[in-house]
């Protein structure tokens, strides 16, 4: 007779596997029942797939993560003394006339209050925005994907609407097997959307054209934000549509190898007239695809994290999914390669959303690569909001590789600062604790006193906002919820 199974010398990450392939296994069946509804239904299938696959991956990884502890603190008479020598913000990224937004903010203002401006028009506010003294300035383009293309799809193929379009040609495209080129329709256009082949010798020297005439145009432009460029050709299952074709109605055949394409996707990139700041990761891991090997090229400054930690759907990232610690690793990942990481949080800015993403970007702050982008508008007014006016310097405990030591056993994450200033004032030690979780926790034991909480009142920086300190503690912290406290 068969012994039954047994069960208790299967480890706990093998039985998460198991569990992810029955589940990966129903989802593909599922996707391919959708076939007959319809591909927006298909292509929420392939999502989920992507989803199990990250949760499991991140839930069977055994990396604790390192974690770098202050050797010795300074003293509150040294930490004084740098008031004058921190920063008034910490740096910041925002859009200048990008969709219109804080086009009406003057220069003198966006300059004082933001580092990095993202001008969508050909270097017009990107030059006001130098005059007035400000720091950096770049201009968006996606040299992945070109959006606004008519059908048909084959030669003569109908034509799309944005100015690198022009710098192309037919052999510049990816095409399926029957020679048309791949296509996604993107609904909100009410057009169609095609793939780049970075390969393509045309392509690379339509980028070089392209880029250097910009840079003509636009003397002030500093570099350019190349969208959608840091990604795989294929990842999880490694199937044709599960990274640069997610979407897509078919994948491209030029190139069909993972190692050809980053190689293809280097040489690409590399034709730049201007630095370029990528857009795009694993979509799986969340972590740089292929190893960093893209953000480590020289003339790549840094890489943009879309939806970071607040979301275009107005929802934060919590534990669901591991979508909180997924981007705080990411964000790591960045800083870790002494790159700018753009942590662009979009959504609607509440006060409570506002102190969320905060904290849960404070876990992770670098002074000198951390970058935060407030994307979205207080309605009726900017994106330029008070709390970027607090610098935390001089961390009790700071992640190096993995966000995972810095928390605690009820799930929250805590980082300590020696000293922390607002506009240049001293105001004492200071903390971020978050709680990603779907439960309650108290208040972990923490390193510092504190007596103060974080408050933001009114509007953006021009309409009266404020980032004050009220008296008062937080014996527990909610579900989904963070606070940044004062001593």
């Amino acid at each position: 007779m068969r012994a039954a199974p047994r069960l208790a010398k299967r480890s706990p990450q093998r039985l998460r596997v198991r569990a992810l392939l029955v589940l990966l296994a129903a989802l593909a069946a599922l996707a391919v029942i959708t076939i007959v509804a319809g591909r927006p239904l298909a292509a929420r299938i392939v999502r989920l797939q992507h989803d199990a696959l990250r949760a499991s991956l991140l839930a069977a990884d055994p990396v604790q993560g390192s974690v770098v502890a202050e050797t010795a603190p300074p003293s509150e008479s040294a930490l004084r003394a740098q008031a004058g020598l921190v920063p008034p913000h910490v740096l910041t990224w925002i859009y200048y006339a990008e969709v219109h937004i804080n086009e009406d903010v003057p220069p003198d203002i966006v300059a004082r209050y933001a580092d990095f401006v993202e001008d969508d028009r050909p270097g017009e506010y990107a030059a006001k925005f130098k005059r007035a003294g400000g720091r950096y300035a770049l201009a968006y383009e996606d040299p992945t994907y070109v959006a606004y293309c008519d059908p048909p799809f084959t030669p003569p193929a109908g034509s799309c609407k944005p100015p690198f379009y022009k710098y192309l040609d037919e052999s510049a495209w990816f095409h399926g097997k029957d020679g048309a080129r791949v296509h996604h329709y993107v609904p909100g256009d009410h057009q169609y959307q095609e793939a780049v082949n970075p390969a393509s010798p045309v392509a690379q020297r339509g980028w070089h054209a392209f880029t250097e005439d910009i840079h003509r145009n636009a003397p002030a432009l500093d570099f350019m934000y190349a969208d959608d460029s840091g990604g795989p050709l294929y990842a999880g299952d490694m199937s044709p549509n599960s990274s640069e074709f997610y979407g897509y109605n078919e994948a491209g055949v030029e190139i069909a190898s993972n190692d050809v394409f980053r190689d293809a996707m280097i040489a690409y990139l590399r034709q730049t007239a201007l630095p370029v700041v990528i857009n795009g990761s694993d979509p799986i891991t969340g972590l740089p695809a292929y190893g960093g090997a893209l953000l480590r090229q020289p003339f790549v400054l840094g890489d943009t994290h879309e939806n970071c930690f607040r979301t275009e759907e107005n929802t934060i990232k919590t534990d669901e999914r591991d979508r909180w610690r997924d981007e705080a690793d990411s964000l790591l990942s960045n800083t870790a390669l002494h790159k700018w990481a753009i942590c662009m949080m979009e959504g609607r800015p509440t006060p409570v959303n506002r102190i969320y993403a905060l904290a849960s970007w404070w876990i992770t702050y670098d002074p000198q690569w951390s970058v935060a982008a407030p994307m979205d508008p207080i309605p009726q007014q900017s994106a330029l909001i008070p709390e970027l006016a607090i610098v935390p310097r001089f961390p009790v405990r700071t992640a190096v590789d993995r966000v995972r030591g810095l928390r605690t056993d009820r799930g929250l994450y805590v980082r300590e600062f020696r000293g922390c200033y607002q506009e240049h004032a001293f105001i004492g030690g200071c903390a971020a604790i978050v709680n990603p979780t779907d439960r309650t926790a108290p208040l972990p034991p923490l390193v510092g006193s504190y007596h103060r909480l974080l408050v933001l009142g009114g509007g953006d920086i021009m309409h009266g906002g404020t980032a004050t300190w009220q008296l008062g503690s937080a014996p527990s912290i909610g579900p989904g919820a963070a606070v940044v406290l004062a001593r």
